[in-house]
Parts: C-alpha cells; sequence; structure tokens
C-alpha cells in the first residue's frame, strides 16, 4: 500500500518539473545580415550593421555577436525594429575578448517574430588595418559578426569617394576578381556605391568582403605606410627680392633709428652746455657707441620677428629702449657771485622768456605733435603688418617702445631749474592773489648781480601795512630738489625780523620751537617755516596768518584781510593758532 502511494508521488513530480521545463524553451535564428560602410576621405567609415533574427519561441533577451572588428567604437543605443512596424530599444556592449552583446530592455516585446537589430558603430579603418597598400592599389577588407546558424543572401554595401579607378571585388587569396560575389556598381560625381552580394554564409562563419580601390579615393589618408614619402626634391629657389627687401628695410631701421638716438643725445648737450654740465646715458657707453647700439639692436629686433622668434625680438628691442634712454646730468650746487636784493616791476620779473624747444621732448608743444604724429605711423604700421600675420600689430606696438625714451627722457624738466624762470609762473598766481588783499603789501623780489641786469633768484617779498617794530617781511620762494625723474620745488615761506625787536619776541612767543638762523645782516634773524601742503594756497594761507600775527595791534585800524579764496582764522594769536598752518611749527 504505501509502495502505491510512494509511485503516484514520483510520478505527479516528474510530470509537473516536466511542464514547468516546457514553459522555458525558446529558440531563435539569424536569418539576414545586411551591412553598409560609409568611407570618408580620411579613412574613417560610419558602419551600419543590420542583423534579422527569427524568433520561434521567446522571450529574446538578448544576443551575442562574435567577430565584430576590435577597432569600431559601436554605439551603445540598439533599435530593433519587428515586422509588425513597432520600433524596440537595446544596448550594446562589448565584452571580454571583443564580443558584442546586445541587451533587449523589453524582452517581453521578443516572443515571436522577425526582428532587425540595427547597430552603429565607426572605425578608422587605416588604424584597424582594414585598408592596406596591396601594389600600386589599396584593398579594403571588412567582416562581419559571425553566423552561428549560417544566413543566406549576406547583403554589403560599400560607399565610396569617386576615383578615376572603381572599386571591384575581389578573393583575399589571390587577388583576382571575385566571381563568387554579386556586385552592383553606381558610379557618381562624388561617390561610388558597390552593392555585393554573398549567396550564403556558412554556420560559425561571417561575411568576409574584400575589394580593391583607388588610392585616389581617400585622398587624405596621409599614414606613411599607405603613402611612402617621395623621393626628396630640391629646395626651391629662395626669393632674392623678398630677402633684399627685408635687408634693406632693416638697414633703414637701424640707420634712422640710431640718428634720432644721435640728434637727441646732442639736443640734450646743447642743453645742458650753459650750466658746465654733460648728459649721461642709461647705459655707460659713449655716445656715439649708444647711438649704433640702439639702432642695431631695433633691426635685430625687427628681424628676429619677421623670422618667428619673437622672444629674441622683444630683448633686442628692449636693449634699443635702454640704449635711447639719457639721465638727468650729475647736479651740484653752484657757487653764486656777489649781488644784491631788489624790488623788480611785476612786467619786468614775471615776463615771459621764450625758451627754445626740441621736437623731441614731450614736455613741450613740438615734442607733444611729434610723439601724436609718431603714434599715427606705429598705428599705420600695425595695420599693414596685420595682413601679413595675426601678430602683427602686437609687434609692432612692441617694437614702438624704443621710441619711448626718446620723449620722455632727455627733457628741459631734467636741467637744474633756473632761478627766476623756473619759479615766475607759480610767482606770478600767487602774486596776483596777494595784490587783492587788505593788510599786506607785495612785491616781487629778486637777487640781482652787479650788472644790475642778471637776476638768479625770485621771490615775493610781502609786509603787513601796519607792521610791529623789527619786521623787516616775509618772503615767499621756491626749492629745488632732484628727483630720479626731474626737479621737484617745495615752497617755503622765510620771516625776517631784527634780533631782540618785538616781532622776534613775539615769533619766539607764537613758535618756540621753530629755531632762527643768522640774516644777511648781523641783527637779523630768519624763521625759516613750510606751509602744510606744497601748494599755493596752503602758502597763502600761511602767508596771511603770518602777517596777522605781525600786524601792530595799537595802531591798526581794524585787521589785515585774507586774499580772494584764502581761509584764514579768526584768530591766529598762540602757537596752537599758527601750528595748524604749518607743520614745521609743531615740531
Amino acid at each position: 500500500m504505501h509502495a502505491r502511494w510512494a509511485i503516484a508521488l514520483a510520478m505527479a513530480l516528474a510530470a509537473a518539473l516536466a511542464a514547468r521545463g516546457a514553459r522555458a524553451w525558446q529558440e531563435a535564428h539569424q536569418t539576414g545580415d545586411d551591412a553598409r560602410l560609409t568611407v570618408e576621405a580620411n579613412g574613417v567609415a560610419s558602419v551600419e550593421q543590420d542583423l534579422r533574427w527569427r524568433v520561434v519561441r521567446g522571450p529574446l533577451r538578448g544576443i551575442d555577436l562574435a567577430g565584430f572588428p576590435l577597432g569600431a567604437v559601436v554605439d551603445p543605443q540598439v533599435t530593433i525594429a519587428a515586422a509588425d512596424g513597432r520600433t524596440l530599444i537595446g544596448h550594446a556592449a562589448r565584452r571580454e575578448g571583443g564580443a558584442v552583446h546586445v541587451t533587449v530592455d523589453d524582452p517581453r516585446a521578443l516572443v515571436r517574430g522577425t526582428f532587425t537589430f540595427g547597430l552603429r558603430a565607426r572605425i578608422d579603418l587605416v588604424a584597424a588595418g582594414a585598408v592596406a597598400r596591396d601594389g600600386a592599389t589599396w584593398r579594403l577588407a571588412w567582416s562581419g559578426p559571425v553566423a552561428n546558424d549560417g544566413v543566406d543572401g549576406a547583403r554589403m554595401t560599400i560607399d565610396l569617394p569617386a576615383a578615376p579607378e572603381e572599386p571591384r571585388p575581389i578573393a583575399p587569396d589571390t587577388g583576382a576578381i571575385d566571381d563568387s560575389i554579386a556586385a552592383t556598381s553606381r558610379r557618381g560625381a562624388e561617390r561610388d556605391v558597390l552593392e555585393l552580394v554573398r549567396p550564403h554564409v556558412g554556420r560559425g562563419q561571417s561575411a568576409a568582403w574584400t575589394i580593391r580601390l583607388d588610392p585616389r579615393a581617400l585622398p587624405l589618408v596621409v599614414d606613411p605606410r599607405m603613402r611612402p614619402p617621395r623621393a626628396a626634391t630640391p629646395p626651391p629657389e629662395p626669393d632674392r627680392v623678398r630677402e633684399v627687401s627685408l635687408a634693406a628695410l632693416l638697414l633703414a631701421v637701424a640707420v634712422s633709428f640710431a640718428l634720432l638716438v644721435d640728434r637727441k643725445m646732442r639736443a640734450f648737450a646743447s642743453a645742458c652746455a650753459p650750466g658746465g654740465r654733460r648728459p649721461r646715458g642709461l647705459l655707460p657707453l659713449p655716445d656715439r657707441a649708444r647711438a649704433v647700439l640702439a639702432g642695431v639692436s631695433l633691426a635685430a629686433a625687427v628681424g628676429l620677428e619677421v623670422l618667428g622668434q619673437t622672444t629674441a625680438g622683444a630683448a633686442c628691442a628692449a636693449v634699443a629702449a635702454l640704449a635711447g634712454a639719457l639721465r638727468a646730468p650729475a647736479a651740484s650746487p653752484a657757487v653764486r657771485g656777489p649781488g644784491r636784493w631788489l624790488a623788480l616791476r611785476p612786467e619786468r620779473a614775471f615776463a615771459r622768456v621764450r625758451v627754445p624747444q626740441h621736437w623731441l621732448d614731450l614736455g613741450s608743444t613740438t615734442g607733444r605733435l611729434t610723439a601724436l604724429g609718431a603714434s599715427a605711423l606705429v598705428g599705420a604700421a600695425a595695420l599693414i603688418a596685420r595682413r601679413l600675420d595675426a601678430d602683427g600689430p602686437w609687434l609692432a606696438a612692441l617694437d614702438a617702445v624704443a621710441l619711448v625714451p626718446l620723449f620722455v627722457t632727455g627733457r628741459a624738466a631734467q636741467l637744474p631749474p633756473h632761478g627766476v624762470r623756473s619759479a615766475a609762473p607759480w610767482l606770478a598766481g600767487a602774486f596776483r592773489r596777494l595784490r587783492r588783499a587788505a593788510g599786506v603789501s607785495v612785491t616781487p623780489w629778486a637777487r640781482v648781480a652787479p650788472d644790475g641786469v642778471t637776476a638768479d633768484e625770485l621771490r615775493l617779498l610781502v609786509t603787513p601795512r601796519v607792521a610791529m617794530p623789527g619786521v623787516i617781511g616775509l618772503e615767499i620762494g621756491l626749492a629745488w630738489s632732484g628727483t630720479p625723474v626731474g626737479w621737484t620745488a617745495t615752497p617755503e615761506v622765510l620771516v625776517r625780523v631784527l634780533d631782540g625787536s618785538d616781532a622776534a619776541r613775539t615769533l619766539a612767543r607764537e613758535i618756540p620751537r621753530v629755531r632762527s638762523v643768522p640774516g644777511r645782516r648781523s641783527d637779523e634773524r630768519v624763521f625759516r617755516l613750510l606751509p602744510r601742503a606744497p601748494t599755493r594756497s596752503s602758502t597763502l594761507t600761511l602767508v596771511c596768518a603770518l602777517a596777522d600775527v605781525l600786524t601792530h595791534r595799537r595802531v591798526a585800524v581794524g585787521r589785515a584781510m585774507a586774499p580772494i579764496g584764502v581761509d584764514v582764522p579768526a584768530k591766529a594769536d598762540g602757537a596752537d593758532g599758527l601750528a595748524s598752518w604749518c607743520p614745521s611749527m609743531a615740531e
């Protein structure tokens, strides 16, 4: 009894397992292989591989394609077209060994029917070895994926650039025309299309195609394995006209710039001659050597830039600029002869003196016009150079830097100032403003040589109209000091009083920290004061404050008024009042 139950249970389990196995069974076969190879002039091809599969029983989850060329870059997206017009999606990826596996995104849609898998790829045929030399011609060999079950009617379409010789299918082993392949050729003005059909591809084989093509069909392929270098040809005859023109241009540049540098040095030497000074170049070389070096360096800069050596050309342009630069002459205090201080008429003291202007001095009107013309020439040269080279304008501007020292060095501003001519414009403005002030009188004050004509220093003499006893006067002057680029002026106020007078005691009380020094006479004391700012307004404010302090209070009717545009404190009594207008008083 128990044995019969055991046999029945075993038979039921066997039936159940057999049913589940039957439900898991699937069957699919490849039925077609259509490929299209579109080749570009540089040997890169686009591959369109259409594989037809018949699914007897599914679902079909994916297919494996062995033998797909390793050099091909496969598009990961695969289009699956069903016979009823549906379009499905799959994804392709390389596996170990080079096989391509196509995964179906929706396997349940591939249960039964015929489906076409469309793969897309790109491949460099020359780099992958698919195109090779074959004597005077080239051959192209291509093979599709391995057909596991074999297929009938495999098709291949090869689209090539047009060439004088049409492409033909050949046998890979003999190179003879392959009559086993049905070939149809369509030739056009720009493309040649060769359609090939192989009647049958056996099981486990791939559809292989070999054609002979004209090398002129791929003119952009420059691989030396495909196109060996031609025999060396003798170099062309050099362009003598261009070389002579360039040499003449460089000679003109060298001579012109050397003459400009020499002319600027001579002009600056003439301007330095009255003071017995000699100009100095930035480079410690003789004058003519510096001029020659400047011209040769600039010509070398242009020549090197024409040859493409821009860095070396820039270095030569910098040397040319340094060779053309001038330093200020060495200045030493001039020994002044005897002289006396006299009051001058304003029209004589502030008369304008015409100073010769050099056309290479940027501080003069003619120099600025010359610089403007030179800038226009450089701009025109840059426009011409732009037609020859994209970097031409920048190189023209770089070479023009050598002209800058001709305009900004060796200027009149680098010469030691003239005591009268250099100070007259600044003092003339101060004189006009002080003349409108009430309570003070102002007079041009100059140091005149014994001949009565030559003056070497100019100041303004200011005195309160009602001065307290002991006041000699207040003098406004300019103190000059040298800088690396020229000379600069600092205004100063000299207060001259008699020693031991009421004015001396008043100043000693008001400005106790300012020491007095001996003056021109034995009984004279001088207080040297500097305004808070080296400006005309600050100087006049200080002068008016001093004049107010030195006014005789018992005699004056009303107090001194400030000049127009100058603010004076309401009360300047005490050290704190004057210290706010003069930093030297607060020290």
